[in-house]
């Protein structure tokens, strides 16, 4: 097994390799960086979303601590120019627990190719990195996200706009296991983890669509080699679901569009339509097709008696988010919402905020969010939530996206009875009991890129 220890070395060892060659070539680096610590009504530092993407804001509301240093060499080689980019990376959950769940490993290590001679323009790299990423910062949802492991070429100009493909292969893991359903009824044994895929990105970008706009098409497909060799599932002493379960290929699509300085507010509009099916993402990425015990069954709690195929699943979602900054006032805001289908269930989200922040002096900004998000799964109450935030903040600039930003804030929350009783979300756990509906938390927190 490999330590921390172990892992820091290794990562350090990469570091070297990559700056060796320093004094003949150009380093560089960037990355990103939070940590922050809170108290109030529960016994841990707490935050308050629902399940599921966009359904938590994030400002005075985040439990960790997330580290990443990007780390670049570039060589040139005539007209040729080679860049080599590794990324250590440590993640830590601010809880009571004695290993802290900490976690630092190398996310990225991969190389690029500039400037070659037959394709001057094109971009080629191989290897483990975060690719075609694209997010909403006040929920720390990325919309796109095709990290993984492959190779590919980007910005291949096709007159009207540039193209960009990649390949992308996730390897198995699998690990067989049982939960106790409901304590004394229900058994489930299955395999847990994911199965083999292959994943193909064609991607389409242009600013030819209209003054001030940009628009961007990508389209995933996933070949799945997942299957589950035995998939039993247990409830009342009768078997509901057995034998062998071959999983689905994906396909996803993303339509993106953004225009800048929307309203001649000094930022911009980006609306995010989105498609998804089988072992496909919304994100691009991969997804489980059977995606393990904890979906494969509809949580007895609910009262539901029967497996669930995740291989018939498709989602869908649209969302829209506006950034403006007009003197020292500045913000964001977000309207999502989601449907996804699941073996004849159907589950919605929605959600509804912003973040604004307003500079007194060019170092210190008063900086407030509020959202409110709801969850309707199929044939159950919807589960809603509301969280406010107040920060003071010091910052070295003015802007909504100026950072370092170190921030001390006051979060209230408050949910109803269905969504203490999901417990996917951690409301029920965190505040010490189903009975409670609403919680306080202050604390400090500093975040920062470069």
């Amino acid at each position: 097994m490999k330590t921390k220890a172990t892992t820091f070395r290794l990562c350090a060892i990469a570091s070297a390799l990559l700056m060796a060659g320093a004094a003949h070539a150009e380093f560089s680096t960037d990355g990103y960086f939070r940590s922050g610590t809170g108290a109030g009504n529960s016994t841990k530092n707490t935050c308050y979303k629902l399940a599921g993407a966009g359904l938590g804001y994030r400002l005075g509301n985040e439990c960790d601590t997330d580290v990443e240093i990007s780390l670049k060499n570039t060589v040139k080689f005539g007209g040729m120019q080679i860049t080599g980019n590794i990324m250590p990376t440590y993640y830590t959950k601010n809880t009571s627990d004695s290993n802290n769940n900490s976690n630092f490993t190398l996310s990225q290590a991969y190389v690029e190719a500039k400037g070659v001679d037959f394709a001057p323009e094109v971009n080629f790299w191989a290897g483990k990195r975060y690719y075609g990423r694209s997010d909403i910062h006040i929920t720390d949802t990325k919309y796109t996200k095709l990290d993984g492991t492959g190779g590919g070429v980007d910005n291949i100009n096709v007159g009207i706009g540039k193209l960009g493909i990649s390949y992308f292969r996730r390897d198995p893991q699998t690990v067989a296991g049982s939960w106790d359903v409901t304590s004394s009824t229900a058994n489930v044994a299955v395999d847990t983890g994911w199965g083999a895929a292959q994943r193909v990105n064609v991607e389409f970008t242009t600013d030819k669509v209209n003054p001030g706009g940009w628009l961007r098409v990508l389209g995933t497909y996933v070949h799945s080699e997942e299957h589950s060799n035995y998939q039993d599932v247990w409830i009342n002493g009768t078997e509901v679901v057995g034998g062998e379960r071959k999983a689905k290929n994906g396909q996803a699509l993303t339509i993106q569009h953004y225009q800048h300085n929307l309203f001649n507010l000094g930022g911009g509009n980006t609306v995010y339509l989105q498609w998804a099916r089988g072992s496909a993402g919304l994100d691009g990425n991969f997804s489980s097709a059977y995606n393990g015990w904890l979906n494969d069954l509809i949580s007895s709690k609910y009262g539901a008696t029967a497996a669930v195929d995740t291989s018939t699943k498709t989602s869908y979602r649209i969302a829209d988010t506006f950034t403006w900054q007009v003197g020292a006032f500045g913000g964001q805001v977000l309207a999502h919402h989601q449907i996804d289908h699941l073996s004849g269930y159907k589950t919605t989200g929605q959600t509804v905020g912003g973040r604004v922040s307003y500079a007194f002096t060019n170092n210190f900004k008063l900086v407030g969010e509020a959202g409110m998000s709801r969850k309707k799964p199929d044939g159950f109450k919807t589960e809603k939530l509301n969280k406010f935030t107040i920060a003071p903040t010091i910052s070295v600039g003015q802007g909504f996206f100026d950072r370092p930003e170190l921030r001390l804030y006051y979060t209230h929350a408050s949910w109803n009875q269905a969504a203490a009783d999901d417990g996917s979300n951690g409301l029920d756990e965190a505040t010490l009991g189903k009975s409670k509906k609403s919680a306080n938390r202050y604390g400090v927190q500093v975040e920062t890129w470069w």
